[in-house]
């Protein structure tokens, strides 16, 4: 009999989702599966708070954990990592906190972003910003067109993009982009929604100076609670658009103590604290957190785009419009473009949901996208049912 500890990591990852046996679960870019551990510690918790019998140190000392975990997993310091709702909350406190002038510029690609990547930046238009939507012909950021901008002696103080795509789900080359901000004294934001947990993140590497991620994709856990990096030299250099007891420092015995002297704001990212905190959820994702760091994102990373690889390969050869233009970055996910466009494309998700395989439509494409806990069978069934859908939808 083969036990957990017999398998490959990825195995034995797969075996803590019980949802995997229940269908190919190719749609982490809307919510994850949770494993099963999920509910004996979701339990725990719950049950102190029915019997009355807290120790609220230890829900602060899980949070740490979960701040710990985080910075580990994007290459930063702990310092640097605030707690949020979810994305658009640590996006919005990055945008408001700026001390923006009139004729400022903030980069960004509607073509390819998630809403709350775009109503964030347009909001400061009211403060005289001017937002330099480029557009997109082919699905994926305009890298050279940001380059041309940024070198040109513009006012840029930002540049916004996803690290995978909203669609078609494609990568930008971080590297490049950190670069040409650092040089232009521009600031590089970025939207981890789709990609922390997933895709293999260096913030120092990569040059990053804020990226926002929250727990219900790729870190495998519940929705209402986010992260937010913001490099330590930025965030001391922007000033909370809101403020409460855990983002000051004070000589203080409780949570409760008050200091009438002056504000002083904690270092780094921790300045945007804002009251308590998720507690649930912060037990919930120090657990999947600690499940991914053993795995490593660099491994998890090779392991999706893989098979992300194989499965447009595949959808490819059946002749399915997969979008993957020259000059694409695979990461973990796979778009087709379906003629009839959404109506067609909802046709198709049904067809996928009753042959066992979850996807998402998203506009006009249907969305594949893949986690460590998916495996090649899950790749062969989607390719399978799609290519069955497909030959049928030509005889018509």
């Amino acid at each position: 009999m083969t036990t957990v500890t017999d398998m490959s990591p990825f195995a034995a990852l797969r075996a803590r989702f019980p949802g995997t046996a229940r269908r190919a679960h190719l749609d982490v870019a809307s919510r994850s599966l949770i494993p099963a551990s999920s509910l004996d510690i979701a339990q725990a918790h719950l049950l102190e708070r029915v019997n009355g019998v807290i120790d609220k140190d230890r829900y602060f000392g899980l949070v740490e954990t979960v701040r710990q975990s985080f910075a580990r997993l994007v290459n930063a310091d702990p310092i640097e990592i605030a707690m949020t709702k979810n994305v658009s909350e640590g996006l919005n406190i990055v945008a408001a906190s700026i001390d923006w002038r009139p004729g400022d510029e903030v980069i960004l690609c509607s073509d390819i972003e998630h809403p709350n990547n775009l109503y964030t930046w347009r909001n400061q238009e009211r403060l005289g910003v001017v937002v330099r939507d480029l557009p997109s012909p082919d699905g994926l950021f305009p890298l050279q067109a940001a380059l041309d901008r940024l070198g040109e002696g513009s006012r840029v103080r930002v540049v916004t993009v996803s690290a995978t795509s909203f669609k078609p789900g494609l990568r930008t080359d971080l590297h490049a982009l950190g670069r040409a901000c650092r040089a232009a004294g521009a600031h590089l934001v970025v939207d981890a929604a789709q990609a922390a947990g997933i895709t293999h993140l260096d913030v120092e590497a990569m040059g990053i100076d804020a990226l926002a991620a929250s727990t219900q994709k790729g870190l495998c856990s519940l929705y209402g609670m986010g992260l937010l990096y913001v490099r330590r030299a930025f965030a001391e250099s922007l000033t909370p658009p809101y403020l409460a007891r855990f983002g000051v420092t004070i000589a203080a015995t409780h949570e409760a103590d008050y200091d009438k002297g002056p504000i002083h704001y904690k270092a780094g990212a921790q300045r945007f604290d804002v009251g308590n905190y998720n507690f649930l959820a912060s037990a919930l994702v120090a657990d999947t957190l600690s499940m991914l760091l053993a795995c490593g994102t660099p491994a998890i990373d090779r392991h999706v785009t893989a098979l992300a690889t194989s499965l447009a390969d595949g959808l490819t050869e059946r002749g399915c419009g997969v979008v993957r233009p020259a000059g694409a970055i695979m990461a973990n996910m796979v778009c087709l473009r379906i003629p009839g466009g959404g109506p067609a494309s909802a046709e198709l998700q049904r067809h996928l949901q009753e042959h066992r395989v979850q996807a998402a439509v998203r506009r006009d494409l249907l969305r594949f996208s893949i986690h460590a806990y998916n495996d090649r069978s899950d790749i062969d069934r989607a390719v399978a049912v799609t290519a069955q859908w497909h030959e049928r939808q030509s005889r018509v």
